[in-house]
This record gives structure tokens, C-alpha cells and sequence, in this order.
């Protein structure tokens, strides 16, 4: 077990958004529409949580090798929405917290742990 701070950084984009909702079945117009998301008072479209939660999962299994993937909790609150261009930084730190932030704010918190 790793008891150093893992990053990862991922530059979003539409094609991101549009490949993961492709992948899962998302068809929510928030996520593919920008006209539609500025409408109703957001930057632009919406990236999908579940997404970033995959990120904190790939850091989680760095973190924790193999056991990872049998004895592994995520706990997660999706706090503010990731539009294209946003820089999404995703850190697991020592003590095993979780945080998503762009470059205008917090937008997950939460943390992991091996059951």
C-alpha cells in the first residue's frame, strides 16, 4: 500500500463526455446539448460523475494494488459540475480523502479504503 499523494490530471472535453455516455448509456441532454446547459444557468454542457469517480477508482487501485479490486469502498459527494475545458485535478491524499477541483473550484469530495 502506497502512503504517498496520487494525482491525476485530465484535460475535459465534449469528446470525453460523449464517449462516456456512449460507454454507458448516458442520454441526458445536459451532457451534450451546450446551448441547453448555458440555458439553464451552468458553463456549459456537464461532464458525468460517474466518470470522475472512475479517476478516483484508477488512483484507488494505484494506491492499494490488487486488493483494490476485491476489498475496495468509495465513499463520494458530487459537490459543483465539469464542463469542457475545465483542468479536472483528482488527488487521493496520504490519509486516504478524495478531491476533484478545476481551476474555479471543489467538484467531488470524498475518500477510500480496503474493507
Amino acid at each position: 500500500m502506497s502512503n504517498q499523494e496520487l494525482k491525476k490530471t485530465v484535460k475535459q472535453t465534449q469528446t470525453l463526455f460523449d464517449n462516456y455516455g456512449i460507454l454507458n448509456g448516458d442520454n441526458d441532454i445536459l451532457h451534450y446539448d451546450d446551448a441547453y446547459a448555458k440555458e439553464r444557468g451552468f458553463r456549459g454542457t456537464l461532464g458525468h460523475g460517474l466518470m470522475y469517480t472512475a479517476y478516483v477508482c484508477d488512483l484507488a487501485a494505484k494506491k492499494f494494488g490488487r486488493d483494490w479490486h476485491y476489498r475496495g469502498r468509495i465513499t463520494v459527494k458530487y459537490v459543483r459540475g465539469v464542463c469542457p475545458g475545465d483542468e479536472l485535478v483528482t488527488t487521493i491524499t496520504t490519509d486516504n480523502q478524495v478531491h476533484c477541483k478545476s481551476q474555479f473550484e471543489t467538484t467531488l469530495v470524498g475518500s477510500v479504503e480496503l474493507a
